[in-house]
């Protein structure tokens, strides 16, 4: 279960005393840490009753919300376990005139859900149909970086 808290207002036209976020579940049939259902059959209260449980929250800090539970298959498809292989290179060996210019390609070293990576699909997809030798920009392994770590490291203690 992971939760998004996006800048508030979110919506426009937005009630200043309305806050909105929202969350998603990536085993959403397994069953529950606090409420002893999985996801999938939970009520809104439910999952607000499991996520409360996660973060140590009094239940009463969401008494008044509203949630609204919704099945979205695809939405963290890009996220599901998977293993070397289950995706193809941009151009799958062999290939000539065909390409994958998406999300669901593998590419060594990067991250799904960036724009960053949509564009270094499609530039490897094309410079290599159409023999461009100019270089793919790196990918920056940020995981790597002392000043990153660092900076996660100040923000976790704040």
């Amino acid at each position: 279960m992971s939760i998004v808290l996006a800048h508030q207002p979110h919506f426009a036209n937005q009630p200043a005393d309305v806050q909105v976020f929202w969350g998603y579940g990536l085993f959403p049939d397994r069953i529950g840490n606090f409420v002893p259902k999985a996801m999938a059959d939970c009520t809104g209260a439910e999952l607000l009753a499991e996520l409360c449980g996660h973060l140590r929250f009094d239940p009463d800090t969401v008494a008044t919300a509203n949630c609204i539970p919704c099945r979205m298959p695809y939405i963290t498809s890009q996220f599901m376990p998977r293993a070397p292989g289950d995706r193809p290179p941009p151009v799958p060996p062999d290939t000539k005139n065909f390409a994958f210019i998406s999300q669901f390609v593998e590419i060594p070293q990067d991250t799904v859900f960036t724009v960053e990576f949509s564009v270094r699909a499609a530039q490897m997809a094309v410079y290599q149909l159409l023999g461009i030798t100019k270089p793919i920009p790196p990918v920056t392994a940020h995981d790597k970086s002392l000043h990153t770590q660092f900076d996660a490291l100040v923000k976790a203690l704040k």
